[in-house]
């Protein structure tokens, strides 16, 4: 059955089966979205891949590689 078939006969529904079918697709859309993975677990594992394995450099120090490597771009 198509989607345009099924509307058809949703709307010859007497209101109460309509109402009826309504809850039924509610009770149905929450229970298949509470058992979705949430976004959160995804965020976690993404900053774990994120964390660096040393330490992080200091200002100086990016600020004297960023100065090294215009030098040699440049010269």
């Amino acid at each position: 059955m198509t989607y345009q078939e099924l509307v058809s006969e949703i709307k010859q529904l007497p209101s109460s089966e309509q109402q009826d079918l309504l809850q039924l697709l509610i009770t149905l859309v929450t229970e298949s979205a509470n058992q979705q993975p949430l976004l959160g677990s995804s965020v976690m594992r993404v900053r774990g891949m994120l964390k660096p394995d040393s330490p992080l450099p200091t200002d100086e120090d990016l600020v004297e590689d960023y100065t090294r490597y215009l030098i040699e771009k440049y010269a």
